[in-house]
């Protein structure tokens, strides 16, 4: 790895991932309108600013950028940083390209469901990640403390956001579908990106090629 590359930030002895919320960076609340669409309506916010609030015409959530400013919320994501990592495959703990391997692959680490391996086309909300860094993300990460599973993979393709999905009638956010989960899921071709607040880029894995995690875990030793 070069080491060019964002500052890197340790707490208590622990490297803090490149994607994880500070306290000081803290979401503000912002007054929810409906606005007309080409497609008859969508979310908005109250004096939105059409390019810093949107990307591809999806509104995201208004995130403050100052990293290292109060203490990690580890068990969190920061919705900028995680677009940008998503956006030019960076890793998700030192925030460095996962550019580089001959065979074009990029290393990405989930937490386990239940034994089933990363499937093709599998869809994540998880950045690529190095092979030392997955190291230290599985003795450290929250997310990962009942296992992981691994994968090399060659196509991760665009798919969509994951965010907070509202009523369009109430504006009342709509509870998720998917089970543990706190945000919904919705392909960049649903009609219900308009009623969506994103806080993650989403990507479908193609190609994929499974990792035996201890390899990794080894990595760390």
């Amino acid at each position: 790895m070069s080491d060019d590359g964002p500052r890197q930030f340790y707490w208590r002895g622990v490297r803090v991932p490149f994607i994880a919320p500070w306290s000081g960076e803290k979401q503000p609340r912002v007054p929810l309108v409906l606005r007309p669409s080409l497609l008859g309506g969508e979310i908005g916010y109250e004096g939105e600013h059409p390019r810093l609030d949107r990307r591809n015409g999806i509104l995201w959530v208004r995130m403050p950028a100052v990293r290292g400013v109060g203490y990690p919320r580890l068990a969190k994501v920061h919705a900028l940083r995680q677009r940008q990592a998503m956006a030019h495959m960076l890793c998700q703990v030192c925030g460095r390209s996962t550019y580089g391997r001959e065979d074009g692959t990029h290393l990405f680490l989930m937490a386990d469901r239940g034994g089933a391996p990363i499937s093709e086309g599998e869809t994540t909300a998880m950045p690529p990640i190095h092979e030392s860094c997955a190291a230290e993300a599985l003795q450290h990460c929250p997310h990962m403390s009942d296992g992981a599973v691994a994968a090399w993979v060659k196509d991760p393709l665009p798919w969509g956001v994951a965010g907070v999905e509202y009523n369009p009638i109430t504006l009342a956010p709509i509870p998720t579908a998917r089970k543990g989960q706190e945000l919904t899921f919705a392909p960049y071709e649903s009609p219900r990106v308009q009623w969506t607040i994103a806080a993650r880029d989403v990507v479908s894995l193609h190609g994929c090629i499974p990792v035996d995690v201890k390899h990794l875990v080894a990595l760390a030793v």
